[in-house]
């Protein structure tokens, strides 16, 4: 009788990417062409036998080091998109390794190198939105890891081509994780009809939209559309911290939490942050996919090329969605 094989579930969720170019470069540059040159760069890296290797913490007092570099990088025969695979140097306490045949444990650290923890990434590119594919993984690199990355890169330590980058989740767990790192509110979008502001709890439609019923009396409008800029668009002066814009963004976020309903209620709800590291986050309502998820063989070291193989129908399907 055959042994049945034990597999495990990976995770993998989008996200979406966008380059900021420096202002001199804006005709000639956009999110696409920086992408390549970025890959480009990491090529010749690669074939001259070098990595690009950066310390997310390094400006961090006291704070361990998270040293990353991209182990692999190949564009996709005839399709815009790239795979590739991200390594982060593991610090702190190491682990052990168990000879299959004695109840001992080995310093694994004897074995000479450095311990890594490796996750796989894939970018489609094919449209206007540059979509990212990530897989989960605790204890290595995460998608704010990638970004960061290829923000490095490009931006003025290495390729001087952007001068920031903009990440848009799409995780399941936007709310909690919105909640968590929130910073300061840069922008916000939010649009819906009048007869959903009827629709709407009492407490939120008096405390957050009271005037937009009155409008709605008096004009009768088709929608109504709320758009704020907390900050100069395409300027780099530090914005000061907006408590009013953070509070009201952290109440909706919890009464979308709380009370569900509210959600369907939005034609659309998307809001533009800073997070606690500093990097420009959106948070968008509608758009909270699912992510994709394989079954891989659980002792089986899946190598790049066959994750792509597994999640390349689901990444179709959701870049088709947008």
């Amino acid at each position: 009788m055959s042994k049945k094989k034990q597999v495990r579930e990976v995770n993998l969720y989008f996200s979406s990417l966008k380059f900021e170019p420096y202002a001199d470069l804006r005709g000639k540059h956009n999110t696409r062409s920086i992408l390549k040159e970025v890959f480009e760069y990491l090529r010749e890296k690669r074939n001259n036998g070098q990595g690009h290797l950066i310390d997310r913490h390094e400006k961090r007092d006291k704070a361990e080091s998270r040293e990353l570099f991209m182990v692999s990088h190949r564009k996709v025969p005839r399709e815009d998109r790239f795979r590739c695979s991200m390594a982060l140097l593991r610090k702190g306490k190491q682990p052990k390794l168990k000879p299959t045949d004695k109840f001992k444990l080995l310093p694994i650290t004897d074995l000479g190198g450095d311990i890594v923890e490796e996750t796989h990434f894939f970018i489609d590119f094919s449209t206007e939105k540059c979509i990212i594919c990530s897989e989960f993984n605790d204890k290595g690199p995460r998608t704010s890891d990638l970004i960061y990355y290829l923000r490095n890169v490009a931006g003025s330590s290495t390729l001087k081509l952007a001068r920031s980058t903009e990440n848009t989740k799409f995780f399941n767990n936007t709310l909690e994780e919105t909640l968590a790192n929130l910073k300061n509110v840069l922008h916000m979008d939010v649009k819906f009809r009048p007869s959903s502001l009827a629709q709407m709890d009492a407490d939120v439609r008096k405390n957050y939209y009271s005037s937009m019923e009155n409008i709605g009396k008096m004009f009768k409008p088709k929608f109504f559309r709320v758009e704020t800029y907390f900050q100069i668009p395409g300027s780099n002066a530090p914005v000061d911290i907006n408590n009013e814009a953070n509070n009201w963004f952290r109440d909706m976020l919890r009464i979308f939490k709380q009370r569900k309903r509210n959600q369907k209620l939005f034609e659309n709800f998307e809001v533009k942050y800073e997070d606690s590291s500093g990097l420009e986050q959106t948070f968008n309502l509608l758009k909270n996919r699912a992510s994709i998820t394989i079954e891989v063989e659980s002792k089986k070291d899946i190598k790049n090329k066959e994750m792509y193989k597994l999640i390349s129908p689901g990444l179709g399907k959701f870049v088709g969605s947008l």
